[in-house]
């Protein structure tokens, strides 16, 4: 999955909680609604300082393994 699927994905996620998630995602990045609203609307790109805060409230974890055509890239 290259970061453009991961940010679909997390997008997606977060569009499918309660109403109210996005305001204390705000809350616990420090941001305001409206900045956590243009990265989830596909306006702006996700910042990779938030990462591991959303993964955290989305109940999600990041795993780093070799890709399966690990051969295919020199």
């Amino acid at each position: 999955m290259n970061w453009e699927q991961t940010e679909h994905y997390l997008r997606e996620q977060i569009r499918a909680q309660p109403r109210g998630f996005q305001t204390a995602l705000a809350e616990r990045l420090g941001i305001s609604q409206p900045a956590v609203a243009q990265f989830v609307g596909g306006g702006k790109s996700i910042p990779t300082s938030h990462l591991s805060a959303i993964l955290d409230m989305l109940g999600l974890e990041l795993r780093v393994q070799p890709r399966s055509d690990q051969g295919a890239r020199p």
